[in-house]
């Protein structure tokens, strides 16, 4: 009896102290989870329109151009509109030429609108929040920005009010770490329509979204899309002065468009912007409208790539089925190895029955865990906001919970502390005949390895995820599903074999200390999530990293991420190396530590930039950064590595492998342009 009341106080108080250890854990971590905004004050009439000038950075850093944001409040009733406003209207606008400092220009981007009705007339715009991205450039970089911005916007309800406004804002020199604000403004700059990429006939953000003809029929628009595309919402057509266009009118695959023409106005086609929407997905063409009953193919736009079918769907579940198998060996899958040893060592002794239903237990986990992100990156998307493959690492609260978990899993291999089990877990267990922590240590230890599977792209992964991130939900679950079975796959190949764990030790002392080694090694796993929390949270500085020039010749220097630069570098006969990358992603770090930084390459390259042929740009993913999601979607990719090259015989540039090898590096330089001997 006493023996039981000892080990009831004893459990009791290592529960105790699990909590202590949390809210410790609390303390010391949540103050490195707040960071400064950069916004100006709110003016105008809050019973109408607000507006405020917001800083995505806060500090200037070497950018050439600062991520900004005008955030507008509307009241309920009123309207705000867009770039082009439809039938009447006027769009907001953004001046800085009264700005201390001097020579600054911007640039407004515009995310999707809506249409509306305000006196009858078809109007396009926005409604109770918008968030409008401005690239703001001119300044001298590394040097602090003094911003005064001169709003003027309409707002209209039963009356049309003008909104104008004088917003101030200082930049100050420094790092240009992401501010409270950046999220945001990248949730909105998510919902920008992409141009359409001229080799695909696709764009981006609407990778089902091929245009195949417009012309003018009966002084109507009829705009016909390439098969597979998704039902449209709507369809806005932009250049032309004192034409509107009504909504679309489906008639099957091909859309009619009513035009309402002003006074004295005629319209025979030509040049056009047409931007689509529709199923959560939406592109920007630029086309020519043909003339009356003359329908052709869009000019400016190649041949569109038609849909993939079935056997390129399942072809794509076998690479996803492949890419989720390799995880396993990945050096950024490496740290999931205790948790999967420490199942394995608790798996040990049991019977054959137990021995299957763990590990069973152990890929559920697995799955779970691939649909449950499947499901967020849906909601997301749905949301438009951000996704990109292992981005929740760029999250400080997602670092700082997932290294308080592999720090209680970490005593708890120690026997410091007891991880208790949710009441509907233990009562599972207990049907199954098991032991209560056994079957739920084994799914949250699944569900735990594919969390930490996630900080980099394997190869076949880069190119399942892209292919899922791109098409229709019903896809993204199905490449998710076959991803988390390949990943799964040993631990089921277990399940169905049970005899092969008898290759293991009886158990015995070993066990200890096998369990102390494994604490180790989550300990490692620990101190690396605690290096990437302190730079997520600007308390390194990452960027003056990257800067350091080495005086050793065999040395690549690397050069800020610039992407507007890159056409005119290449315009000048340069080629121009791109390498995103980021603390959390290992795979990132091998490439360069074997390839890039290593010969025969690294001499070719360091020659190349002697000799002022080659600029390498090392971009930096550590923090969400709405310019480099914006780069990787250009190019139909949503996770890292991502490594491309641009020259003058390949201004589009050609795309590395996920797992770079020198003969591929120097076989992409001599596809983008004709080296010197």
């Amino acid at each position: 009896m006493k023996n039981e009341r000892y080990l009831s106080h004893r459990r009791n108080g290592a529960t105790h102290h699990a909590w202590l250890l949390m809210w410790l854990f609390a303390c010391l971590v949540m103050p490195f989870f707040e960071a400064q905004a950069l916004e100006s004050e709110w003016q105008g009439d809050p019973d109408i329109a607000e507006v405020r000038l917001l800083s995505a950075v806060k500090a200037s850093g070497d950018l050439a151009t600062l991520p900004m944001a005008l955030e507008f409040r509307i009241a309920p009733g009123w309207k705000m509109y867009w770039r082009t406003p439809g039938e009447a209207g006027l769009p907001p606008s953004i001046d800085l030429a009264s700005s201390p400092t001097p020579n600054l220009y911007s640039e407004i981007r515009w995310p999707l609108p809506k249409r509306f009705d305000v006196f009858g007339f078809d109007n396009y715009g926005y409604e109770t929040h918008v968030v409008l991205p401005v690239n703001v450039s001119g300044h001298i970089p590394a040097s602090a920005v003094q911003i005064d911005a001169a709003i003027d916007a309409l707002a209209c309800s039963d009356i049309c009010v003008p909104i104008q406004a004088q917003l101030t804002m200082s930049i100050p020199d420094g790092a240009a770490v992401a501010s409270n604000n950046a999220q945001m403004i990248a949730q909105f700059a998510a919902q920008i329509p992409r141009l359409v990429m001229a080799q695909t006939g696709r764009a981006a953000s609407g990778p089902n979204l091929g245009l195949a003809a417009v012309w003018i029929d009966s002084g109507e628009v009829i705009v016909e899309l390439e098969a597979g595309a998704p039902p449209i919402d709507d369809i806005f057509i932009e250049g032309f002065d004192g034409v509107a266009f009504k909504a679309p009118i489906d008639e099957g695959g091909r859309y009619r468009i009513p035009v309402a023409l002003a006074k004295g106005t005629q319209f025979s086609g030509g040049q056009a912007v047409l931007t689509i929407a529709g199923g959560g997905e939406m592109a920007e063409f630029k086309t020519a409208i043909a003339a009356e009953n003359s329908r052709a193919a869009p000019s400016g736009n190649l041949p569109v790539v038609s849909n993939a079918g079935a056997s390129l769907f399942l072809l794509t579940l076998g690479i996803a089925f492949i890419g989720g198998l390799i995880l396993n060996l990945m050096p950024c899958v490496l740290p999931v190895l205790a948790l999967k040893l420490s199942a394995v060592l608790g798996l040990a002794g049991r019977g054959r029955t137990q021995l299957r239903f763990g590990f069973l237990a152990g890929a559920a986990g697995i799955v779970t865990s691939f649909l449950l992100l499947a499901s967020a990156l849906v909601l997301v998307r749905a949301a438009g906001g951000q996704i990109g493959w292992g981005i929740q690492f760029q999250n400080p609260i997602f670092l700082g919970v997932m290294m308080l978990l592999l720090g209680l899993f970490a005593l708890n291999l120690l026997d410091f502390v007891n991880i208790p089990v949710p009441r509907f877990a233990s009562n599972l267990s207990g049907r199954l005949r098991f032991k209560s922590h056994g079957l739920a240590g084994d799914f949250l230890a699944g569900m735990l390895a594919t969390i930490l599977a996630t900080p980099c792209s394997a190869p076949f992964v880069g190119t399942a995820v892209t292919f899922a991130l791109s098409g229709s939900n019903l896809s993204l679950f199905a490449i998710f599903l076959a991803m988390g079975i390949g990943l799964a796959s040993p631990w089921i190949v277990v399940a169905i074999f049970p005899g092969m764990i008898t290759i293991l030790p009886r158990p015995g002392h070993w066990m200890i200390w096998m369990k102390r080694g494994l604490a180790l090694l989550l300990a490692g796993t620990i101190f690396w999530l605690g290096s990437i929390l302190i730079n997520v949270t600007g308390t390194n500085d990452g960027q003056a990293n990257m800067a350091q020039i080495s005086a050793d010749d065999q040395q690549l220097i690397w050069q800020p991420f610039n992407p507007e630069a890159i056409s005119g570098l290449v315009a000048d006969g340069k080629i121009v190396l791109v390498d995103v990358t980021a603390d959390w992603c290992i795979t990132c770090k091998a490439n360069k530590l074997l390839v890039l930084d290593r010969a025969p390459l690294a001499g070719r390259l360091a020659g190349l930039q002697a000799a002022g042929d080659l600029v390498a740009m090392q971009a930096d993913w550590t923090r969400p950064d709405a310019r480099i999601a914006a780069f990787l979607a250009s190019h139909d990719r949503f996770g890292i590595p991502f490594d491309i090259i641009y020259g003058t015989q390949g201004p589009d540039g050609v795309i590395l492998p996920e797992l770079l090898t020198s003969g591929a590096v120097i076989e992409a330089l001599e596809t983008v342009q004709k080296l010197r001997n």
